[in-house]
């Protein structure tokens, strides 16, 4: 917290006649609006900190999260497809049969 001070120096002659500097320290009207306003100004600028923050990483994971779910989607859709396509297919296969008699030929 920051303390405003007003200082005053009076130079001159005094009862002591060998002169002295004289100051004295007077606390300023300042200040103590200062201490008035100090906490207030903490909270709010801590509300508002709070809401910028939130602010920032709502516009930083609301289209992280759309683009991550249609991403998803995307995903299961070309599963679900890979299956229905898998159903319907059958297996071929190529085979060599080695023998050592002839085939009979009608």
């Amino acid at each position: 917290m920051f303390k405003i001070y007003k200082r005053t120096i009076h130079i001159g002659m005094s009862e002591n006649p060998q002169g002295r500097l004289e100051y004295q320290i007077e606390e300023g009207s300042g200040s103590s609006l200062s201490k008035i306003l100090a906490i207030p100004a903490m909270i709010a600028g801590t509300i508002v900190g709070t809401l910028v923050f939130s602010v920032f990483f709502a516009v930083l994971l609301i289209p992280l999260g759309i683009v991550g779910y249609k991403a998803w989607r995307l995903m299961k859709t070309v599963q679900q497809q890979n299956l229905r396509q898998g159903e319907g297919d059958s297996i071929s296969a190529e085979y060599t049969v080695i023998s050592d008699s002839e085939p009979d030929k009608k």
